[in-house]
């Protein structure tokens, strides 16, 4: 479980700097996953602290960004709408 931790955690890093807000939303919820994951491996065996951390740590980096990247868009480009009005 620690290690499908990282792989989803990776995945939801690499699917926050798509321009598909979709597949964003997609890696965000694989993040989520991932934090599951990586705390039922740590409650599982405390002996996989460094993988489990690893999971942890790339697959709450990956939600965060899955989730901000579009609001962070939207704003943008609102933004931008009212600049060239």
């Amino acid at each position: 479980m620690d290690i499908v931790s990282i792989v989803l955690g990776v995945l939801s890093l690499a699917t926050a700097f798509t321009p598909f807000i979709w597949l964003q939303v997609v890696g965000g919820f694989a993040g989520i996953a991932g934090i599951v994951l990586a705390r039922k491996a740590k409650k599982a065996d405390y002996r996989k602290s460094l993988t489990t951390a690893i999971g942890m740590l790339c697959s709450i980096t990956g939600a965060l960004l899955c989730f901000l990247a579009p609001v962070l868009s939207l704003a943008s480009n609102v933004a931008l709408y009212f600049m060239t009005l």
